[in-house]
């Protein structure tokens, strides 16, 4: 069975964070699908650290590994210094340190993933949605929050190295002058409302949504060739992603553990 729908996936009714366990042999895949948060509080994390400890406890003797969602990055010295400043996935690095387990990201290169979406949007509108990204995520920050123009600055140069477009402007003006060409309203680094629902991919009521919506597919097309990898390589994998990933993704994951990978 493929991934769901985006259709599909409205109708479908999950608590969060979502959780999931699948088991191929001795191998077993723990999925935690978070609600992104950057709140050390969060009763998330209760739920997570009692998911891990059971994972743990399960996996004892095998070879172990750590799916996590996004960039590379190194865990703060404690764990809530971690999630302050990764959120959810700054825990579960934290809690894979801890233990000596490895950790991996498993996205698909940028450049083979914009070279994807070019196929269907400009450069403008593709650029701007990784831009949003990141604006959103800025957001969603505990305060005090880091210097915007410092942290989107760091982004963009990022963005600018790995996609590879020479002829592209990855200044913050410019990403501006795209905001307002594409929704003819001014630029508002504060309005997280407004860019969690252009990142959105479930509802596609903007260019930029289809874009989001795109990108994801990508993703959760590639984090499922990854895990099939890993568990026929004799690992189990605790892996933690945002919940849509793992709700979307949860039917061709059984089907694949149920073929016994």
């Amino acid at each position: 069975m493929p991934i769901l729908t985006y259709e599909q996936y409205l109708k479908t009714k999950y608590k969060t964070p979502y959780t999931l366990v699948l088991e191929s042999g001795k191998n077993l895949l723990y999925y935690f699908g978070e609600r992104h948060s950057f709140n050390p509080a969060d009763d998330q994390w209760v739920e997570e650290k009692k998911f891990w400890k059971n994972f743990l406890n399960k996996t004892k003797g095998v070879k172990r590994i750590v799916f996590i969602e996004g960039t590379a990055l190194q865990p703060e010295e404690d764990e809530k210094e971690s999630i302050l400043t990764h959120g959810g996935r700054g825990l579960a690095a934290y809690l894979a340190k801890q233990e000596g387990i490895e950790t991996y990201h498993p996205e698909p290169n940028e450049k083979y993933e914009r070279d994807e979406l070019e196929k269907e949007f400009s450069k403008e509108e593709i650029q701007y949605y990784y831009f949003a990204r990141i604006v959103h995520q800025w957001g969603r920050k505990q305060d005090p929050k880091p210097d915007f123009e410092e942290y989107i600055t760091r982004y963009l140069q990022i963005d600018k190295n790995e996609s590879r477009w020479v002829d592209f402007d990855f200044s913050l003006e410019a990403m501006k002058k795209i905001h307002h060409n594409l929704f003819l309203t001014e630029f508002d680094e504060k309005d997280t409302d407004f860019f969690y629902s252009v990142v959105n991919p479930v509802v596609p009521k903007t260019v930029v949504n289809r874009v989001s919506a795109m990108s994801s597919n990508i993703r959760d097309i590639y984090i499922i060739a990854e895990i099939k990898k890993y568990i026929s390589n004799g690992y189990s994998i605790f892996a933690q992603f945002g919940y849509t990933h793992v709700v979307i993704q949860e039917p061709a994951l059984r089907e694949l553990f149920e073929s016994k990978v």
